[in-house]
C-alpha cells in the first residue's frame, strides 16, 4: 500500500521547536513531505496526519531550530583551508613555527605548506613571523602563511620559487591597492611579508588546484558546515573553476549546503583581470543558470576598500599614529557608482565589501541611486562588514531596505586589531547591530570564513556578548537579544538575499531545513551559547549529518 499523496513522509514529535516565524512560535512537532514542511503544531495533531508509510521520529524533548544561513561565507576557500595549517589560536611565533614544523615532518620535501590565521595583535611578540624563522621550521619546503586578512609571510624556498630577490621591485605604485613587500632596512633582503595585491607575486607561484581538488574542498566544507548547523551560504567571489566545482558536487548529489554564488569582480580579482570583467559577467548572465533551491548564481561581489586591522579600510579620519593614512580605495571611487548601475541594470544583486566609513557611504549612495533610477529589478544589494556607518548611510539603508551583513565573529577574533588601528572608543562601536535594528536597517550575521570561525553559534555569541578574545567589552549598548541573534542567522539571513519566502524559518510550505541542538540558545549563558553542539542536520527533508559518539 502506497503512502497517501497528502500524508507526510516524516514527522518529528515531542520536540521544543523554535520556528522563528513572525510570531516566534514554539511548537512540539513538524510534518514533512518531500523537501517541504507540511505542518507544525502539537504532537497529537501532527501525529494524526501520519499515513501508513510515514516515518515518525521522537525527539525526546530536544531543541530544534531552522537550518542556519551565513549570508557571506567563502565556502570553497574554507574547504581548502581545512586541509592547511590553522593558526587562528596561536598566541606566539614559536607556536606558529611548531605547527609548521609538525606539518613539514609529514609532508614530502619540496611540497608547498600553506597556513592561515595569524594576527600580530594577538601574538606575544607583537609582530609577524619572518622568512628566516619559517626557514628553520621547514627548511625543505616552500611555506606561505596567510594572516587572518590581507598579508602573508613566505619563507626563502617560497621566495625562490616565485623568483623574488632583493632586486625585485614592488608592484607599480600607480596600480590601485598595489601593496608592497617588506625589506630588511639594513640589507634590503625581503623579510617575507607581503601586503595587498603584492601577495600575488608569491601566490602565482603556488600550483593551482585541480578540478578534483576544488570539488573535494567544497565537499569537505559542506561536511564541516553541516556539523555546526549551516545549511545555506552566500558564496562571494567565485570564478569559472569555482562555479564548476559547486555544479559538479550538485550533480554528484553531495552538495548539502544551499549556495548562492556571487561572481568575483572589481577589487576582488587581480587587477589584470578587471578589463575583461564586464564581458565575462555579461556572458554568464546570458547563459542558462540551471538554478534550483540548492544552487544558483545570485550576483556580483565588489571589494571597495581594505580592512581595519591592516589599516587599509577607507576611513574619514587617520589611523592611530599614522596621520597621513586614511586607508585605500581598491576600486576607483569615481567609477564604482557606474559599475553598480551596470550590474543593477543587468539584474544581478551586489555584495560590496565595505570596512571604512567612506567606503560604506559610497556603496550605500550608489545602491540608492541605482534603486531609485531603475526600480523594480529583482535584486538584493547589500553591504558586507558595514563597520562604521554614518548617519546618512543608516538612513539610506533603512529607506531602501539595504541589509548590513555584519561579520559578528570579527568582534571576538579581530577586535583587538581594531583597537590597535582606530583606538578603543571607535573600535568599540564597530558593527553597531543594535543601532542598525533601531533604525530599521535589515541585518544578517556572517562569518566571512575563512577569515573568522564559520560556526554560527560563535557569531551569535559575538552579537550578544560583544567581547574580544582577551575579554575586552565592545560597546555593550550595541549588543542584541538572543532571539535577534538567532534571526540574524535564519530568517533575516534568508531575507537579505530575497529568500525569506522559502527559507529561514520552520513554516508550512518552506524548505525542510532544520537542525537539532543540545541546548536552547535563548536561555543558556553566553559561553554556553558559543559552545552549542549540533546533533543532527536536515536539508530538504533529508538528514545529511548526525553526531556520533
Amino acid at each position: 500500500m502506497g503512502t497517501s499523496p497528502s500524508a507526510p513522509d516524516r514527522i518529528l514529535v515531542n520536540g521544543h521547536i523554535l520556528c522563528v516565524d513572525p510570531q516566534f512560535q514554539v511548537v512540539e512537532a513538524v510534518a514533512i513531505r518531500g523537501d517541504r514542511i507540511l505542518a507544525t503544531g502539537p504532537t497529537s495533531e501532527i501525529r494524526a496526519l501520519a499515513g501508513p508509510d510515514t516515518t515518525i521520529e521522537d525527539l525526546g524533548g530536544a531543541v530544534v531550530l531552522p537550518g542556519l544561513i551565513d549570508a557571506h561565507n567563502h565556502l570553497l576557500s574554507t574547504g581548502q583551508v581545512l586541509q592547511q595549517v590553522t593558526l587562528y589560536d596561536c598566541r606566539s611565533i614559536p607556536e606558529i613555527l611548531d605547527r609548521v614544523a609538525d606539518r613539514a615532518r609529514t609532508t614530502r620535501p619540496g611540497t608547498w605548506i600553506i597556513g592561515r590565521g595569524w594576527d600580530e595583535s594577538l601574538l606575544a611578540e607583537g609582530r609577524h613571523p619572518t622568512r628566516w624563522e619559517l626557514d628553520r621550521a621547514a627548511p625543505d619546503h616552500p611555506v606561505v602563511l596567510h594572516r587572518v586578512w590581507n598579508k602573508l609571510v613566505a619563507n626563502s624556498a617560497a621566495l625562490a620559487a616565485a623568483g623574488i630577490t632583493r632586486e625585485t621591485p614592488n608592484p607599480p605604485s600607480d596600480q590601485r591597492y598595489s601593496g608592497s613587500f617588506e625589506r630588511d632596512p639594513s640589507t634590503g633582503e625581503p623579510t617575507g611579508l607581503f601586503r595587498d595585491r603584492a601577495k600575488d607575486l608569491i601566490l602565482n607561484a603556488i600550483p593551482a588546484p585541480t578540478a578534483d581538488e576544488l570539488v573535494a574542498a567544497v565537499a569537505a566544507a559542506c561536511r564541516a558546515y553541516n556539523a555546526v548547523g549551516l545549511v545555506g551560504v552566500a558564496e562571494p567571489g567565485l570564478d569559472d573553476d569555482g562555479i564548476a566545482a559547486f555544479r559538479t558536487l550538485r550533480e554528484q548529489g553531495e552538495l548539502t549546503v544551499r549556495t548562492l554564488m556571487l561572481l568575483g569582480a572589481w577589487g576582488y580579482v587581480p587587477a589584470e583581470r578587471e578589463a575583461d570583467l564586464k564581458s565575462w559577467i555579461a556572458d554568464i548572465r546570458s547563459r542558462p543558470d540551471e538554478a534550483d533551491d540548492l544552487l544558483r548564481i545570485d550576483g556580483v561581489k565588489f571589494m571597495l576598500d581594505g580592512g581595519i586591522g591592516d589599516r587599509t579600510a577607507r576611513m574619514d579620519t587617520p589611523y592611530v599614529d599614522e596621520p597621513d593614512n586614511v586607508g585605500q580605495w581598491v576600486v576607483d571611487p569615481e567609477e564604482y557608482p557606474h559599475l553598480v548601475r551596470w550590474v543593477h541594470d543587468l539584474g544581478y544583486s551586489i555584495d560590496t565589501h565595505t570596512c571604512g566609513i567612506a567606503a560604506q557611504d559610497l556603496a550605500v549612495r550608489a545602491y540608492a541611486s541605482a534603486l531609485e533610477a531603475a526600480p523594480g529589478r529583482r535584486v538584493h544589494h547589500r553591504v558586507h562588514h558595514a563597520y562604521f556607518p554614518s548617519a546618512d548611510a543608516i538612513a539610506l539603508m533603512a529607506r531602501h531596505r539595504i541589509p548590513a551583513l555584519v561579520s559578528n565573529p570579527f568582534l571576538v577574533h579581530l577586535g583587538e586589531s581594531f583597537v590597535a588601528s582606530v583606538g578603543s572608543d571607535r573600535a568599540a562601536r564597530a558593527m553597531p547591530m543594535a543601532s542598525y535594528l533601531r533604525a530599521g536597517v535589515p541585518l544578517a550575521g556572517t562569518s566571512d570564513s575563512p577569515i573568522a570561525d564559520f560556526n554560527p553559534f560563535v557569531g551569535m555569541y559575538a552579537a550578544v556578548a560583544r567581547r574580544t578574545v582577551v575579554g575586552r567589552d565592545l560597546a555593550p549598548a550595541e549588543r542584541i537579544s538572543r532571539a535577534n541573534a538567532l534571526r540574524s542567522y535564519t530568517i533575516w539571513a534568508a531575507a537579505a538575499t530575497g529568500d525569506a519566502a522559502t527559507r529561514g524559518s520552520i513554516e508550512p510550505g518552506k524548505l525542510a531545513d532544520l537542525i537539532v541542538v543540545d541546548r536552547d540558545p535563548l536561555t543558556v549563558s553566553d559561553e554556553e551559547l558559543r559552545d552549542t553542539q549540533v546533533l543532527r542536520t536536515m536539508v530538504g527533508g533529508r538528514w545529511v549529518w548526525e553526531r556520533t559518539g
